[in-house]
């Protein structure tokens, strides 16, 4: 196995951090100063070739409640897991498990964080499948060895050659 330095940093970092994480309400400013950060990509890098096919990623947390469990939004370091449901799942299946937002206007108006139909009424062709995660997580170590390969192979079996990322 190759040595992961980030992971082996992250890992003397959250000894640290628990303690300040598991308060109520948790002291983030007494531990996100110090937590190591991954290394920085270059966006300029990326080409596209041929007609553009947009994946939609986002950060709310929203999953398919007919079929997909929530996401663990109450865990100490958040939950590095993804969820993947179908572009034309219908608005009122989708739910949003994410404790670090009010989810009253994306309830209210899922566009708002899953731009599905604005995206395809702008004529941009937009992959079957909406990719989510959680924002809130702190264990960046599981996320970037294992949650990310998962997201990027499904975005690639999916065809697309961009992705619009909707942050929350």
């Amino acid at each position: 196995m190759k040595l992961n330095h980030y992971r082996k940093e992250w890992s003397g970092w959250l000894p640290r951090a628990l303690d300040a994480l598991s308060q109520d309400p948790p002291d983030y400013s007494a531990v996100m100063p110090d937590m190591p950060l991954p290394a920085r990509v270059d966006p300029a890098a990326a080409k596209i070739a041929g007609p553009l096919k947009v994946a939609l990623l986002t950060t709310s947390g929203a999953y398919d409640a007919r079929s997909q469990a929530a996401f663990a939004a109450s865990a100490i370091v958040g939950d590095a897991t993804h969820r993947t449901f179908d572009l034309q799942t219908p608005d009122e299946a989708i739910k949003f498990a994410h404790e670090h937002y009010d989810h009253s206007a994306a309830l209210q108006d899922r566009e708002s964080v899953l731009p599905r139909r604005t995206l395809r009424a702008l004529g941009i062709e937009v992959t079957r499948n909406v990719v989510s995660w959680s924002g809130f997580l702190l264990d960046w170590p599981t996320f970037i060895e294992a949650t990310i390969p998962q997201i990027v192979a499904r975005v690639h079996a999916d065809g697309a050659n961009a992705a619009l990322l909707v942050p929350i």
